[in-house]
């Protein structure tokens, strides 16, 4: 089987199911974004959901970026 995807190949298989269960999308003015929760107050940046090639050169939506909680992200 050929999977023709943009999604890397641990989304697709992964190891462990604990990976995904820290892990939901926002929202943002980029566009949505997946995060994995820290702790209560803060997010780890995995990814961004963009069309918008110029999205992804905003260092501010680079993954590894800790942002904090707020209800209105």
């Amino acid at each position: 089987m050929i999977l023709y995807t943009m999604m890397p190949q641990e989304y697709i298989f992964p190891h462990d199911d604990h990976t995904f269960l820290t892990q939901k999308v926002i929202s943002s003015e980029a566009g949505p974004l997946i995060v994995e929760q820290i702790n209560p107050s803060q997010y780890r940046i995995v990814r961004l959901l963009s069309s918008n090639a110029n999205d992804f050169l905003n260092e501010k939506y680079t993954p590894g970026t800790i942002i904090q909680a707020n209800p209105q992200l």
